[in-house]
This record gives structure tokens, C-alpha cells and sequence, in this order.
């Protein structure tokens, strides 16, 4: 083997658990998808929205977050093979995958912010219970943080950087959320129908769902286990709220998890794809399957069953896509008739036998991100490949911090960028702090128009999220009321919507991933964040701390290119 390059562990599933309105552990999900049960119904209740709306909702308990989150840990580890849960949970690191955790705990006129508000609080304190041995890792990287959840820990333990990985996905159905959604006109009047000609929006949905993932083979009871074979991020850098209308972000991602994964098409027995039904989402996932030539395999999105769950949509369809696998059975789309896609897709209402040895699970969300990965059983999955250790050479770096004024100086330092375009006003301050130092790295390095737009890529971390603006949506529905909820603020209060204000003006199309850290973690965060575009394709990164709270705000932005670049 070559020096600089290191064999991967394989990573196996070895547990499991959907919590969710159709049942508290996966069987009992699964099993109620067999019956064609759905979770979705109609909602009256005006804590959640001032008018009735279809949604799936947890009805059977009464516990916070927390809770759920602790009793489905416990649900995936009684799965699994684990002897000692002390000397397990040392060597395991805990990856939270949400949008906005427990957003309905904020308050817009309150004189504290509640802490259950700060997501990384809430996974340091499920590490804490679980006495894990690594720093939990948050993701908040829109409607993909599930599945860029999973990936992110599939490559720690492939790098030996730890052994296990508890993937946890999680979100509520919140005020806070629909009326977001409503504010965009995209939830349907009726139960979503994914790919269906007649399909007119999502339905939202919560639940929790967590997946073991371990380099120990014993610890999974399976006698031929799920692996994670290989995973990919993408950016559009297309539109903040709408995907490319060619699939090529997304096409692109699957491409790179297969290529990854060491797969060809033909080895793909179907695709479990985002779904969410709205129009564009849709008729883009039917041009990404052509892009990366996957028409031949069946296509199915369990959105119908669950509604959309957001953070957790990823994690709860990944454990379906290895039940499935494991189980010989194929899911339909619940309600599908007619295709109404215009390229064509293998789409079916109805469940059916299926011997499959290989899935690949999709996922797209705001701000343009798109992220993809393979899953195989054991049985068919290679060894696994070398990876070759990328080493970086930092080449910039670009600081703004301060406690006063942000308004006006960020104004100026968008002078000094000599930026005309009016889109820099319309931005949140959280994307214009960002934007604005990523602008002036890749202005003084013109060298960088000459890397592809896919070997570019943006790690970002902070402690608030978008909390700034989380307040003034807030604000906005408990003084104005739910009606007037804007599109415009709502699509910022995701952190990960700077990143894609950056992909979309300056083309990086590669990996793309927003973190959320604890305050002190802040000077470890490039080296961190820096650890994760090691096998990722990438040339180019930045990556650094973008945090703004008021007028409080600290950037910290490094540029490196790889050190074998040319």
C-alpha cells in the first residue's frame, strides 16, 4: 500500500429505531406501512396553525424531545449485539441530525433565550446521558442533515477516528415550522403524493430516528449485516428555495456516492428517493435519476406514511431502506396512480417482493444542497477501498468580528467588495457575515475561477444557528399571526442557507456543510471542519466560524487548496 494512503474500515448498521405517529420502534413502523397505514390526518389545532392542515404527529406520549430521543437510543442498542453499553458508549460518538430542534421553546419577547433553543446543548446532554466518550457533532444543513448525518459518521469510523457512531434524526412538528411552510404555499390540502400527476404539495410530519453504525461486525445480530458503503454531498448553486431544474446537483451526488462506493448502476436495485411532492422537487428527481443513469432502477419516496420530518426524514427512510433490503420486500408510494414527472421513473403505489442487495437513498433541501449514499448488504459489498489521505495548505484567511454597528459595517466592507447586486440587502446578517468574508477570499485569490465548480467546497460551524433570525420569524407570528409569516424570513432561519448564498454567486458546487458547535469548541472548528472535506473530492475549501448574535458577530474564514493541486 501507498504511503499516504489508508485502508477503510468497513462501517456496519447494528441498530436501529423509528419513533414516529406509526409506532415506537421500527417493526411497529414498518409492519403499519405493510397495512398501507399512513401517519398523515388532518390537524386542528391552533397552537400548530390557525386553520386545520394535513400532518403526521406523535399522539401517543407526552414527552419532550429529549425523552424521545433517549428511549429511541435505547430502542436501536437492545437491537443490536452491544454487551456493554459503558465500554461501547466510550468509543462512540453521537451525530445530531435536526432543522430546528426545539424551536416552539423560544419565545421572541422573552429576556432569556430558553437553552433547549441551542441544538448543541441538547446533543451534548444525550452524549452526556449515554456517557459517550466523543464531542457530539451536530448537523443543520436543511432537509439533508439526516442522510449528511449518516455520511459524516460512516467516514469518522472509516478513518478509525472512532469505532461507533450513534446517528441520531430529529424534529418536531412545530408552529415555528408550519407556518413556514405555509408562508411557501407547499403544503398539500390533502396526504402528499410523491411523482403522482395530480400532486400538489408536502405534508409535514415529525419523529425521531436513530441508527448504530460500528466498525465491529458482532455487534449487528444480522447475519449479513447493512454496510454504508459510500456517501457524497452536492450544491445546485442554483436557487435558495427551488432545485435545479436539470437534477445535476443531485445527479451529480449519486454519481460520486456509486463512484465512491466502488457500484455501477446496475448494481442499484432502487432508489429511495427525497419525494416531498411539491412540483419542482419532483420533476428535478426525475432528471437526477436520468443524470446519473439510474432510470432502471425503481424509484420510491415513504413520504405518504410519514410526511416530511425533516432532520430525521433521512434517518427514518435509511432504516427502511435496510429493512428492505434485509426483509426481500420493495415499498410502494402510497397513492401513486399516474406518473406526472416529465422524464420517466420506475414508480408503484403497491408493496411487492423484491430480492435486493443494494439501495441508494437520496436527499435535497434549501439553500441547494443535495447528498446521496449507498447501502449494500454485507454479502455483496467489496473490501472496502484505500482512500488517500488529503493533505491542505492554508492560502488565506479572512477576519470580522466585532459588538456594535454590524449594520454598518458590513455595509461598508460590501463598498469595498464594489458589489452592486441588490441581493446582499435581501439577505439575512448571518448570510451577509458569511458571504461577505468568502467574497473577499475569492477576490484576492483569483486562481480560484480556474477549479471546477465541484472541487469547490464550504465547511461552516457556529453555536446560535440562525438565531437572529429564528427570532424575528417568531416575532412575526406571535404579534402579526400566522398568516403573515414570511417566505422571505422563513428561508433564513436554516444557518445553512449562507453557504448557499455563496455556492450560488461564486459556483461552488461541491460538498457543502453547516455544523453547530458549542462556543468553545470555536478555535478547534477549522481543523475540525477541515478533517471532513479530507475524502471528499474536494480542491478547494473554505471553511471557519460564522457566528452572529444582535449586534455580537465573529467570522473567521480560511481558504485552503489541496496540497498536490496544480
Amino acid at each position: 500500500m501507498e504511503a499516504d494512503r489508508i485502508a477503510k474500515r468497513r462501517v456496519y448498521v447494528a441498530g436501529d429505531c423509528i419513533y414516529s405517529p406509526l409506532g415506537l420502534t421500527t417493526s411497529e413502523n414498518l409492519n403499519s406501512i405493510l397495512s398501507y397505514k399512513s401517519g398523515i390526518e388532518e390537524i386542528n389545532d391552533s397552537a400548530l396553525y390557525y386553520r386545520p392542515f394535513q400532518g403526521s404527529r406523535i399522539l401517543s406520549d407526552n414527552y419532550d424531545l429529549e425523552k424521545r430521543i433517549n428511549l429511541s437510543i435505547k430502542e436501536a442498542a437492545e437491537c443490536s449485539n452491544i454487551l456493554d453499553y459503558d465500554s461501547f458508549f466510550k468509543e462512540t460518538i453521537l451525530v445530531f441530525s435536526t432543522t430546528k430542534g426545539d424551536i416552539d421553546a423560544l419565545q421572541s419577547t422573552a429576556e432569556k433565550i430558553d437553552e433547549r433553543v441551542f441544538l448543541s446543548n441538547l446533543a451534548q446532554k444525550t452524549a452526556k446521558y449515554w456517557n459517550m466518550g466523543i464531542s457530539p457533532l451536530v448537523i443543520s444543513n436543511a432537509c439533508i442533515s439526516g442522510v449528511n448525518a449518516i455520511i459524516t459518521a460512516s467516514r469518522l469510523i472509516e478513518k478509525g477516528i472512532c469505532n461507533n457512531a450513534v446517528v441520531v434524526g430529529a424534529d418536531l412538528l412545530s408552529h415555528f415550522v408550519v407556518t413556514g411552510f405555509q408562508a411557501f404555499h407547499s403544503i398539500s390540502p390533502t396526504r402528499c403524493l410523491p411523482y403522482d400527476s395530480s400532486r400538489d404539495g408536502l405534508s409535514l410530519g415529525e419523529a425521531v430516528g436513530v441508527v448504530i453504525l460500528t466498525s465491529q461486525r458482532d455487534i449487528s445480530k444480522d447475519s449479513d449485516p447493512v454496510v454504508v458503503e459510500g456517501g457524497a454531498v452536492s450544491n445546485d448553486a442554483n436557487h435558495l428555495s427551488a432545485p435545479s431544474r436539470t437534477g445535476d446537483g443531485l445527479g451529480e451526488a449519486m454519481i460520486q456516492s456509486m463512484n465512491i462506493a466502488g457500484v455501477s448502476q446496475d448494481d442499484i436495485s432502487f432508489v429511495n428517493a427525497h419525494g416531498t411532492a411539491t412540483m419542482y422537487n419532483d420533476e428535478m428527481e426525475s432528471k437526477a435519476v436520468h443524470w446519473a443513469k439510474l432510470q432502471g432502477a425503481v424509484v420510491q419516496s415513504l413520504k405518504p406514511y410519514w410526511g416530511h420530518t425533516l432532520g430525521a426524514s433521512g434517518v427514518i427512510e435509511s432504516i427502511a431502506c435496510f429493512w428492505q433490503l434485509k426483509n426481500e420486500k420493495l415499498l410502494g408510494t402510497l397513492g401513486f396512480k399516474e406518473l406526472g414527472v416529465p422524464l420517466s421513473i420506475n414508480v408503484s403505489g403497491g408493496h411487492k417482493d423484491f430480492k435486493s442487495y443494494r439501495c441508494i437513498k437520496t436527499a435535497s433541501g434549501f439553500g441547494g444542497c443535495n447528498a446521496a449514499v449507498v447501502y449494500g448488504l454485507e454479502s455483496v459489498s467489496g473490501e472496502p477501498a484505500t482512500i488517500k489521505e488529503r493533505g491542505w495548505k492554508l492560502t488565506d484567511s479572512y477576519t470580522l468580528t466585532g459588538d456594535k454597528d454590524f449594520g454598518s459595517i458590513i455595509r461598508e466592507r460590501n463598498k469595498e467588495l464594489n458589489n452592486k447586486s441588490m441581493k446582499f440587502f435581501k439577505m439575512d446578517d448571518l448570510s451577509k457575515l458569511g458571504s461577505t468574508g468568502a467574497s473577499f477570499l475569492i477576490r484576492n485569490n483569483p486562481w480560484l475561477d480556474d477549479v471546477p465548480p465541484n472541487c469547490k467546497g464550504l465547511f461552516m460551524a457556529n453555536f446560535s444557528s440562525s438565531l437572529n433570525t429564528d427570532v424575528k420569524h417568531q416575532r412575526i407570528i406571535e404579534i402579526d399571526g400566522d398568516s403573515m409569516a414570511s417566505p422571505a424570513v422563513f428561508v433564513y432561519t436554516l444557518p445553512n442557507i449562507v453557504l448557499g448564498e455563496i455556492c450560488i454567486e461564486h459556483r461552488f458546487m461541491g460538498e457543502n456543510t453547516f455544523f453547530i458547535m458549542p462556543e468553545e469548541k470555536k478555535d478547534e472548528a477549522v481543523d475540525l471542519l477541515l478533517g471532513f472535506a479530507g475524502h471528499s473530492g474536494l480542491d478547494v475549501v473554505i471553511a471557519g466560524w460564522c457566528e452572529l448574535i444582535g449586534e455580537k458577530f465573529d467570522l473567521h474564514l480560511e481558504l485552503f487548496k489541496r496540497l498536490d493541486y496544480e
